[in-house]
């Protein structure tokens, strides 16, 4: 019985709006009458919008209930009963406001309508005794109004959503509160005022306080394109406590002072934790976790991926604290993502680096190789034992500084940037290098230029190894290497390279049935990057051409 009376809302307020009414015209004085009270309250409780019905109530809460009914019971009266009154007109204002049926709405405006006529001509009258009131008019509304309380069972009512927090809105019911008292004092003050009686001014009380919620609820929302009173209201209810553009300014700070991501996280989160309405926060990445002051029963949680964060409020948060909290959380995740990422794409910076210089490194070193070998197939040729021991004598030593060279790359990376050779010295040297291999060397380099001896050393070794390597599978094929104004050119007259290769022989590694595919590859990224240009300038049958361009040199002007 109790559980379906529970289940019918619409009931449980007409009853309870029945004891009041009965208590409010008079009720109040007979004793027997004020039993009623106890009826009322428990009509209330089943009803009310505020804690979860299925709750269990402890010992202590059912001493403290039935004292505070028993302590109600006795000190009623028509104060009593006028502050019930409003503390119920705002509950069912508040519950109006985020009502979404149509029938459901329409039912509490009736009981609230019910309520304010039962305040007004019912309970004020007992309180004043300017607030007079015809003895025919009042008891025909003694005895008439209740006839209107069985509408309020054509009215569907659902069962209060008391979890989810959207039961009852506190501001609204404020709001409706603050109207009924306007209303009840505005109409007592007039009376004297006006010199006129409670109903006349009851009347032009509630004409004027109409009048002027309609002004407020234009500047609300004005149609003449301002923003109203709701956009102002609105930007101080997102500022609450911390504003964003603070909040910003905040994360800036410390994502300029803390480029670690989760010494940034805890940082921010420090900043967070000391406003006055968050007790502490927590958070959980994928590699540590932590927290800052205290913790809570009110909690607000936020994630990203692995990142977990937690906010413990000193109260119980409104939904507008709420939704203010996880934008403050969200803008301190993504800067937290974006300091990851960047610590992300240095370290495969890092890696890529170290993946480039042992390419370079891994391809000098098959150049040596193949220069070695060349020397060995020279030394076993037969022919005089001196020649021999003379290309031997000039070239071992080379190849020597060359290994050197080689191995400082992995020492000291930096270090091929930085080091500059004659341009006459670095020509005879390439000249002395490749003697046995029947080239054509054209061309001479200014007396006073240098150069980048890595450069131009991992450009020569990569283009004319590769024009031998295709002079073994292209026999009598020839190899024309020029240095001059516009740079250091390779050209060979054989087959030209396939459009596929040729297209991405610069840009990105190929597949190379010689080498690794990556030689010239690393070779023009090199050249980029200290100013100069590799391209493939001629791709057709009979003339291939490379050429190493150096930088644009801009000329002083002529004073």
């Amino acid at each position: 019985m109790i559980k379906r009376l529970a289940n019918r809302h619409h009931l449980l307020l007409a009853g309870h709006l029945l004891m009041l009414h009965a208590l409010a015209f008079g009720g109040w004085q007979v004793p027997a009458v004020r039993l009623l009270w106890l009826v009322a309250l428990g009509f209330f409780l089943l009803w009310q919008p505020f804690v979860d019905g299925e709750q269990r109530v402890s010992g202590r809460q059912a001493i403290a209930l039935f004292g505070a009914a028993l302590a109600s019971t006795w000190l009623l009266g028509p104060w009593l009963l006028l502050i019930w009154s409003g503390a119920l007109a705002a509950s069912i204002g508040g519950r109006v406001m985020v009502s979404v049926q149509k029938g459901e709405r329409a039912g509490y405006l009736l009981a609230f309508g019910y309520l304010v006529a039962l305040t007004m001509l019912g309970i004020v009258p007992e309180i004043s005794p300017a607030a007079q009131v015809d003895s025919a008019l009042r008891d025909a509304l003694a005895v008439f109004m209740p006839l209107a309380l069985p509408l309020l069972l054509l009215f569907p009512a659902r069962a209060p959503q008391r979890k989810s927090g959207e039961a009852f809105d506190l501001f609204y019911g404020m709001l409706v509160f603050l109207v009924l008292a306007v209303l009840v004092l505005g109409a007592l003050a007039y009376i004297p005022i006006g010199g006129t009686g409670y109903i006349e001014s009851l009347f032009r009380t509630s004409m004027t306080v109409a009048g002027a919620l309609l002004v407020v609820a234009w500047a609300w929302n004005p149609r003449g394109g301002f923003s109203g009173v709701s956009s102002a209201i609105s930007r101080y209810l997102l500022s609450l406590g911390m504003p964003l553009e603070q909040w910003l300014v905040h994360l800036s700070q410390e994502s300029e002072k803390n480029h670690d991501p989760e010494v940034f996280l805890a940082a921010a989160m420090q900043r967070l934790a000391e406003t006055p309405w968050i007790l502490g926060v927590s958070w959980q990445t994928g590699t540590g976790k932590g927290g800052v002051g205290d913790t809570s029963l009110f909690t607000h949680d936020s994630h990203a991926g692995d990142l977990r964060l937690r906010v413990f409020f000193r109260n119980f948060p409104s939904p507008a604290l709420q939704w203010h909290v996880d934008w403050l959380l969200r803008l301190a995740i993504e800067f937290y993502l974006v300091k990851r990422q960047s610590q992300q794409l240095q370290r495969m910076g890092y890696v890529q680096a170290i993946y480039e210089t042992g390419a370079r490194v891994t391809h000098d070193v098959k150049n040596l190789l193949q220069s070695l070998q060349a020397l060995c197939y020279a030394a076993s040729q037969p022919g005089d034992p001196a020649d021999v021991a003379n290309l031997l004598r000039r070239q071992l030593p080379l190849v020597a500084d060359r290994l050197r060279s080689t191995l400082d790359k992995l020492q000291s990376p930096r270090l091929e940037d930085d080091e500059r050779l004659d341009a006459r010295a670095w020509w005879l040297r390439l000249q002395e290098r490749y003697a046995h291999a029947d080239i054509e060397w054209h061309g001479e380099p200014y007396a006073e230029e240098v150069l980048p001896r890595a450069l131009f050393d991992s450009v020569a070794e990569n283009l004319l190894q590769n024009a031998i390597a295709k002079r073994q599978r292209e026999s009598g094929l020839f190899i024309d290497v020029t240095f001059g104004e516009e740079g250091l050119s390779v050209t060979d007259n054989g087959s030209a390279i396939p459009p596929g290769v040729a297209e991405g022989l610069l840009n990105a590694p190929v597949a190379s049935n010689d080498g690794l595919g990556v030689g010239l590859y690393h070779a023009a990224k090199q050249a980029e990057a200290m100013g100069y240009r590799l391209s493939l300038v001629t791709n057709q049958k009979g003339c291939v051409l490379f050429r190493l361009a150096p930088p644009v040199r801009v000329s002083s002007p002529t004073p």
